[in-house]
């Protein structure tokens, strides 16, 4: 079987607030990049992400649950939390993740966060934007260049606030990935700040975790405009049991109480003790 051996990095460059969360264990790695002002996005970004920290360590075909379910089970804790709670009533999310199952890697995918994958040296974006300026490229209305300059480049028309519709805009889509292929995921305060042809150098050097922190410095070089969260992760092929480690960055290791807050009763399963590593940013 497929697994993940991930590193995360978290940074809230210029901004005074990280809103980005993100989660990286043996069978999962995710970025989550929040808005909604305030501590609203901050807390939507590590909602989703505490959410979806259980299926980084469960085992495939042992009653492990559907990614889809799961990402719809968080979108609607977003619902309850805002309704509970209306300072919150302007938070969303996106999300990226590559989830690791019996039949090898899947993206989950909705907003602006990026999902690539580096094969043979050769880089690869396997998320596409939901954004208005990448709607208008599609369309041919508009070029690459003229969308990095575009009024409205920032502008989202999809991400989970909390709407019943809103899971229905998650690309889920299967990737061709191989052992000693190397995904990443990341906040598009990387990914509008670095190249591609950058990103597809730095992306293939060293182990996870220098890989990360090399991107996340090119990023604050850039010099940044937003937080900056980055996941790397070399895909291997194992047998036997899954090495249980996880680790967290960004909103989702500092917020721990607003989480819980918004969360309640409802977390779907603690993550054992001693799994979890809040890592620096």
């Amino acid at each position: 079987m497929l697994v993940l051996d991930s590193a995360a990095v978290s940074t809230r460059g210029p901004r005074p607030d990280n809103q980005d969360s993100a989660v990286g264990g043996p069978l999962l790695v995710a970025i989550a990049d929040g808005v909604g002002g305030n501590v609203g996005g901050a807390v939507a970004s590590s909602l989703v992400a505490t959410w979806l920290a259980p299926l980084a360590v469960g085992a495939p075909g042992d009653g492990a649950e559907d990614p889809v379910r799961v990402v719809a089970s968080a979108n609607e804790r977003i619902r309850a939390a805002y309704t509970e709670r209306p300072r919150l009533r302007t938070m969303a999310t996106t999300l990226t993740a590559v989830h690791a199952d019996a039949e090898g890697l899947v993206l989950l995918h909705i907003g602006d966060s990026r999902g690539y994958l580096l094969a043979d040296g050769e880089l690869r974006q396997v998320s596409t934007d939901h954004t208005l300026v990448q709607a208008l490229i599609d369309a041919g209305s508009l070029t690459p260049a003229e969308a990095k300059v575009h009024p409205q480049r920032s502008a989202v028309y999809a991400a989970l606030h909390g709407a019943d519709d809103d899971v229905a805009a998650l690309d889920v889509i299967r990737l061709d990935a191989h052992p000693g292929d190397r995904v990443m995921v990341c906040s598009d305060g990387l990914s509008d700040v670095v190249p591609a042809d950058v990103i597809a150098g730095l992306l293939g050097t060293g182990s996870p975790a220098e890989a990360a922190a090399t991107l996340r410095d090119a990023a604050l070089a850039g010099p940044p405009t937003d937080n900056i969260t980055v996941v790397v992760a070399d895909v291997r092929s194992i047998e036997g049991p899954l090495p249980l480690r996880l680790c967290t960055v960004g909103a989702a290791s500092e917020l721990r109480e607003e989480t819980a807050e918004a969360l309640e009763a409802d977390w779907p399963g603690p993550v054992p003790i001693g799994l979890v590593q809040h890592r620096p940013h």
